[in-house]
């Protein structure tokens, strides 16, 4: 295999393994991995057995494994079961749950990087992978064995989960970031058909034109009235108002009303002003028709853009958008901080 992510056909090798090799993805059991937390180019975390209330977020470093932290900056080190019935995590609080998922590496050159799901941004959820001995969040090593933990942090809304509730994925590649990164001159020449970026349902080539050594490709922000939300972007409404409403189960497909737990933001100017502390859910100008043979990862501009930043940034993967003719928008969920900030119509706001 060369450089690039994993696919589902390839993961489920890991799981099981061909000529007798060795199974290097499974349960906490030991038993084979569900292949139905499996998609396109990801792997879905679901939560397991137990875990701990946190005094606060937490990484292992190079010093520590993840029972350490638990000894030392749980609430109460006794793990605590989870079963199929749903508990409520209370929002501004941190959990860690034990994923019901192992990970073997060793004498491979895969190597991995989690995110929350794509639904998890509108949850306003921080979601981390924590791996033994490890410097960040959310990445796991090549030729190491690996026990995942998830740690989950609601922001704005109170949570229901249960034993197996998936709000982490895991994309596994063989080779480096680099490796496997187009850059801006690389993706100019796809064709038109696999070109992954489309603005009026034509390839957008324009941001290529320039620093073409880069492998980053802005997003603008549009900010024009939706046409069916009528309005240019939704925020969380205020927590006096949140505290009513019922704990949110991220399992429940078109179960809750939105405009519950969001309120509509108009433009005024060909502008919208962000709150400092209250979440945003806004919309790119550009859309993405992702090929078969490309996923994509957003990253959120730095802060030398303003005293906001995207809490959710994430993947899409192979597919994405291929449905609809024009492509589909990249949603970002966006918080303000410290200060109000204006954001304007077409604004640079995240890279892919």
């Amino acid at each position: 295999m060369s450089a690039g992510i994993l696919c589902a056909k390839q993961v489920r090798e890991l799981i099981h393994p061909l000529h007798g090799g060795k199974r290097r993805l499974y349960k906490t059991s030991n038993e084979p991995f569900d292949e139905k937390h499996l998609s396109a180019s990801a792997i879905d975390l679901p939560l397991g057995e137990h875990y701990w209330e946190m005094k606060g977020s937490c990484r292992t470093g190079k010093k520590y494994r993840v029972p350490d932290l638990i000894q030392s900056h749980s609430s109460d080190p006794k793990p605590k079961s989870l079963t199929q019935e749903p508990i409520v995590l209370r929002r501004q609080h941190v959990y860690l749950f034990k994923a019901d998922c192992k990970l073997d590496l060793t004498n491979e050159r895969i190597e991995g990087k989690a995110t929350g799901k794509s639904s998890i941004g509108r949850l306003d959820c921080l979601v981390r992978l924590l791996v033994n001995e490890s410097d960040t969040f959310d990445f796991v090593d090549a030729g190491r064995e690996h026990e995942l933990y998830v740690e989950v942090t609601p922001i704005s809304f109170n949570l229901k989960v249960k034993r197996g509730t998936a709000l982490s994925q895991l994309r596994l590649y063989k080779g480096k970031e680099h490796d496997i990164s187009l850059t801006k001159g690389e993706l100019y020449h796809e064709e038109d058909e696999t070109f992954p970026v489309v603005e009026g349902g034509r390839p957008y080539r324009g941001p290529c034109e320039n620093n073409s050594d880069e492998i980053w490709f802005p997003f603008r922000l549009d900010l024009s009235p939706d046409l069916a939300a009528k309005c240019s972007a939704f925020r969380t409404r205020k927590a006096k108002e949140i505290e009513k409403l019922p704990a949110i189960d991220p399992d429940q497909k078109s179960h809750y009303d939105p405009r519950k737990y969001w309120e509509p933001v108009p433009w005024e100017k060909e502008a919208i002003r962000l709150e400092p502390d209250r979440l945003y859910i806004l919309r790119s100008k550009e859309r993405l028709r992702i090929p078969a043979h490309l996923a994509l990862e957003c990253k959120s501009y730095t802060t030398e853009m303003g005293e906001w930043r995207i809490e959710y940034a994430g993947f899409a993967h192979p597919h994405f958008g291929r449905t609809r003719s024009k492509g589909s928008p990249i949603i970002f969920e966006v918080r303000g901080h410290n200060v109000p900030t204006i954001l304007t119509h077409e604004i640079p706001l995240a890279g892919f």
